[in-house]
């Protein structure tokens, strides 16, 4: 149906700014993450640890406004 076909279609739009977006966010921080981590010494294991927390909160927080984002789009009939 029309309205299962629009619902998809912002789907896919919604889950490719998000990737985008992280994709944008995550190269510098990469580089910044490591960076800390050789200059800090960290052993794998720290360093695993630091990346995977710093990247998890980054990406909950990153969703959850592009949710918010869509989800207004989506009241206001954009």
């Amino acid at each position: 149906s029309l309205i299962m076909f629009v619902m998809k279609k912002d789907a896919l739009k919604e889950a490719v700014t998000d990737t985008a977006l992280a994709a944008a966010i995550n190269v510098p921080l990469n580089y910044v993450l490591i960076s800390l981590a050789f200059s800090l010494e960290l052993s794998a294991l720290q360093s695993t640890l630091l990346f995977t927390t710093v990247f998890t909160l980054i990406a909950v927080t990153r969703k959850y406004f592009v949710r918010i984002h869509f989800e207004r789009r989506s009241l206001r009939g954009c």
